[in-house]
């Protein structure tokens, strides 16, 4: 994490000043120590140690079965934001090949999630907020965020009856998240959301639209300037023309293809490598599919997306071949990385700057946090989402085509803050649905008297983040309870506890080896 540890610890202090002195979220100000230095911590992604580790950090063998608590609390980090001690230690019971099976297979979503998350009708970010922290398949819900920013698509451009079509889109991306990428082109390619966004729509024989073309080879399938030319892209704007928007009685609009107005003339595309053919939108894709960039391509995101950002080009073509023999089957790859030793290599260990939406979730799933109903907690989903909206991060609402940007430029100052905005938003808490703090993972309540029990109220927290302290680390985090001293914790100021002790844990969760994944 060494890539934007500085930033973040400057970041960090700032805000951590507010929380320190109680001018954090939903809560008044009052004197404060006014000062959180900095932590050492977090491996140098980039060296990655000697060359055996060096070796390991490129490797896709698997890695051993038997792994420890650390090791599994990382596996769920990755690939399902975050989980409980429970969740941690039925990883660990599982072994490493079950726990993976068992984030694979797709589970049957609770009926009263289903019906909490319909309640929000069209508002996708809360919709799919409820299904991330309450949902039964995190991997998947993972994955559908990792195709949303390779596909960034946005709910902007509808509106009306329409608005359908991004709760489709939606619906599209988690159907096909783990599933074939050819099928998943295919409805790509269809979707009546992406048809609107890039203009697939409207683009008839006589005046192709080269965007959804030129996207395609650029974004979703082959990268920037790699293979295709612009002749390749006005080629390939005639391949995929043919496709309608209609609508019927008032319903939203729907997509049809009309061959009279497909482009039925011979094109180009890749004339190196192919010959001219009749193309439409099922044998672009075909074509494309058969170039060994686009498996490369996919297979570097998807290495760069659970492991870290340097794979070479042998551990790439490695992973590639796996997606071509699989005929394209995204979860064979996934559950490769997942169980590799590459995935479990210092360099894959907290290396990457998690989004605003999936550091919340982390923490809510980390934590135990549940989302009831709206009304019966004071509509903080609401407020959730326009934190992680003013964070960076608007789910369905990607800033453009590209989706959004990644690593440091979540850094942003004023991202950071509204970060800790988000992490102050709390909900109901583990099995009991306690209100206002995780009393499950603190010490009994009885015994907040006592003076030691604010070292183990620290302890207690980082070991659920698996964060390891200092002495003085620790120090720091007893002053963010204590603030005015350690009487204002538990005899001077007993109704600002739960106060304290809620700036405690989410300044433990800005920690830059928490808040990365």
């Amino acid at each position: 994490m060494s890539g934007y540890m500085s930033k973040w610890r400057f970041l960090t202090m700032f805000s951590c000043i507010a929380l320190a002195t109680g001018c954090g979220v939903d809560s008044g100000c009052d004197d404060g120590m006014g000062l959180i230095p900095g932590v050492d911590g977090g491996g140098d992604g980039g060296d990655g140690g000697g060359p055996g580790e060096v070796a390991k950090s490129q490797s896709l063998a698997a890695y051993k079965d038997d792994i420890n608590a650390d090791e599994a609390y990382h596996l769920l980090r990755r690939a399902a934001f975050g989980g409980t001690p429970e969740r941690v230690n039925e990883v660990v019971g599982l072994g490493l090949a079950n726990a993976v099976e068992d984030l694979i297979a797709f589970k049957s979503v609770p009926g009263s999630v289903t019906t909490l998350a319909e309640s929000y009708d069209d508002n996708m970010p809360k919709r799919w907020l409820v299904h991330l922290l309450e949902g039964p398949n995190p991997l998947h819900e993972r994955m559908a965020m990792f195709w949303h920013d390779r596909f960034a698509t946005s709910r902007r451009v509808v509106s009306g009856v329409d608005d359908a079509l991004a709760i489709m889109h939606w619906q599209m991306l988690r159907a096909n998240a783990l599933g074939n990428y050819r099928d998943f082109l295919e409805s790509l390619t269809l979707d009546p959301l992406m048809l609107v966004w890039l203009d697939g729509g409207n683009s008839p024989k006589d005046a192709p639209n080269e965007n959804y073309a030129r996207e395609f080879w650029e974004l979703f399938t082959l990268g920037r300037d790699v293979l295709y030319t612009e002749d390749d892209i006005k080629e390939g704007a005639r391949a995929f023309t043919g496709t309608l928007l209609i609508r019927d009685n008032g319903e939203p609009r729907r997509p049809v293809f009309d061959i009279f107005k497909h482009d039925e003339t011979p094109k180009a595309i890749f004339p190196e490598r192919a010959t001219a053919d009749n193309y439409n939108y099922e044998t672009v894709i075909e074509l494309t599919l058969a170039q060994p960039e686009a498996a490369q391509y996919v297979a570097r995101n998807l290495f760069t997306c659970f492991v870290h950002d340097h794979p070479t080009d042998q551990t790439v073509q490695e992973l590639a071949d796996l997606f071509v023999e699989g005929d394209f089957a995204i979860e064979p790859v996934v559950r490769t990385l997942l169980q590799s030793e590459a995935f479990f290599s210092e360099d894959a260990r907290g290396n990457q700057v998690a989004s605003p939406v999936e550091q919340w979730v982390g923490f809510a799933r980390t934590l135990d946090m549940h989302m009831a109903s709206e009304d019966s907690q004071g509509f903080i989903l609401d407020r959730v989402a326009n934190d992680l909206r003013d964070a960076g991060q608007e789910l369905m609402n990607p800033p453009g085509v590209e989706g959004w940007t990644e690593d440091m430029a979540w850094l942003e100052d004023q991202w950071v803050l509204n970060r800790v905005d988000a992490l102050g938003r709390f909900m109901d808490f583990g099995p009991d649905l306690d209100a206002g703090l995780p009393f499950h993972l603190l010490p009994d309540v009885s015994r907040w008297v006592e003076r030691d029990v604010r070292r183990e109220m620290v302890t207690s927290i980082a070991s659920v983040f698996h964060l390891p302290l200092t002495d003085a680390e620790i120090d720091i985090y007893i002053e963010v309870l204590d603030q005015n001293g350690y009487l204002a914790f538990h005899l001077e100021q007993p109704d600002r506890q739960a106060q304290h002790v809620r700036e405690m844990i989410r300044l433990m969760a800005m920690d830059e080896r928490v808040a990365g994944r």
